[in-house]
């Protein structure tokens, strides 16, 4: 398999974009993300769109672009869906099916409910008489994400006395980051406090600890090694790769997410790295849908052992001036989390980042953790349970 680099990117920025189509998300972000790479579009050879809702947007942000003709290859993973494209962005350009590739993140989620953007409603009207005449399945029931991760947080609390302020302190501490984040959809500092008197949506997670449901996009360009030393002297090479998947309840059996243990080693293993190997070297943007699933994700990807992701947040460890800094961009809890898009949006930060472009300056991750970097996002999709971990490099 060929090398193959991140070259370029653009964030179109997450909120609320009620009167904007996707494509006018869409094209701007394709556009600077071309501008990025600084090469022709017409160069651009195949492109992976990672969306739930934005069936055909491919096709039409691509026509505005100018960029006619190309494959264009529509992902739905749940929240997974950007990374996963990213994923097949990067094997087509490794095989050598392409040498350059256009991935897009995107999708309109405010005031919408995940069944709502990603079909589960639709599916569930489908199968209602089936569903009526399953016991298996009527006995099962339905619980959404905050749910999950609200019982995860109690035991987690039982288990090891973690304590509502120390999961207050992952939003703390991703407020602190987005502050400096023009494209965050919140950049409010706020204290413990703060986030302790929000709204409660499932206790023990207040609204500020819950991930917003909003809208955005992103894009990435990625090429061959040949053509990345072309282009650029400051190329963010895919270093390794992991997806797996199970079914949710796993979560909540032992506090740990299978698919994210075994994509991560997965990846570790790719790339020939350890999980120490991040500390003091390194940086990771993860999925922190909720606060406790960010310290959760401390301990499933071997950064410390179970029980003790707390005491990485209350030791400053993940902070942007720490050990090994965890969402410099504000993660999902500020940014918002635009399910096809956040995948994509992680690995423009990585590229902004070890690049240390103006776009990051006010939240730029100190220089001895710019070697290497992780990116994560977990999806959903109805009983599924999907977990993507990609790792980058400035080197070879």
């Amino acid at each position: 398999m060929r090398n193959v680099a991140v070259v370029g990117a653009g964030v179109f920025p997450f909120g609320r974009h009620h009167d904007l189509l996707y494509v006018e998300m869409g094209r701007p972000a394709v556009n600077e993300a071309i501008e990025d790479a600084g090469i022709d579009r017409k160069e651009i050879q195949s492109c992976y769109i990672g969306t739930t809702g934005g069936v055909g947007v491919g096709h039409e942000i691509l026509y505005e672009t100018g960029i006619i003709g190309i494959p264009i290859s529509r992902v739905e993973n749940a929240c997974v869906s950007g990374s996963n494209a990213f994923r097949l962005a990067w094997m087509d350009v490794a095989l050598g099916l392409s040498d350059i590739s256009l991935v897009i993140g995107i999708e309109k989620m405010k005031d919408s409910s995940m069944a709502d953007v990603a079909g589960g409603m639709g599916r569930l009207k489908l199968e209602m008489k089936a569903i009526a005449k399953n016991p298996s399945v009527a006995n099962f029931g339905l619980m959404g994400p905050p749910g999950y991760f609200a019982l995860a947080a109690h035991r987690h609390m039982a288990e090891f006395g973690t304590t509502k302020e120390e999961l207050a302190s992952v939003t703390v501490k991703s407020r602190q980051n987005a502050h400096n984040n023009p494209k965050a959809e919140y950049q409010n500092i706020m204290t413990v406090d703060d986030v302790l008197n929000d709204k409660m949506i499932n206790p023990p997670l207040t609204r500020s600890q819950c991930c917003p449901k909003t809208d955005g996009a992103a894009a990435i360009i990625i090429m061959s090694e040949e053509l990345a030393k072309k282009y650029t002297d400051t190329p963010v090479w895919v270093k390794g790769s992991g997806l797996t998947s199970s079914i949710i309840t796993d979560l909540l059996s032992n506090l740990s997410a299978m698919p994210n243990v075994k994509s991560s080693r997965t990846a570790y293993d790719m790339a020939k790295l350890e999980p120490n190997d991040f500390f003091k070297n390194g940086f990771a943007e993860v999925h922190d849908c909720f606060s406790i699933s960010e310290i959760l994700h401390y301990e499933d990807f071997g950064w410390c052992k179970k029980g003790e992701g707390p005491k990485m947040i209350n030791d400053g460890i993940t902070q942007i001036d720490g050990d090994f800094p965890v969402n410099p961009s504000g993660g999902l809890l500020s940014c918002g989390h635009p399910l096809g898009a956040t995948g994509v949006r992680q690995i423009a930060e990585v590229l902004y980042q070890m690049r240390k472009d103006k776009e990051v300056a006010k939240r730029q991750v100190p220089d001895e953790n710019l070697n290497v970097a992780l990116t994560h996002t977990m999806g959903q999709p109805m009983l599924g349970f999907t977990s993507c971990v990609n790792i980058f490099s400035r080197d070879l």
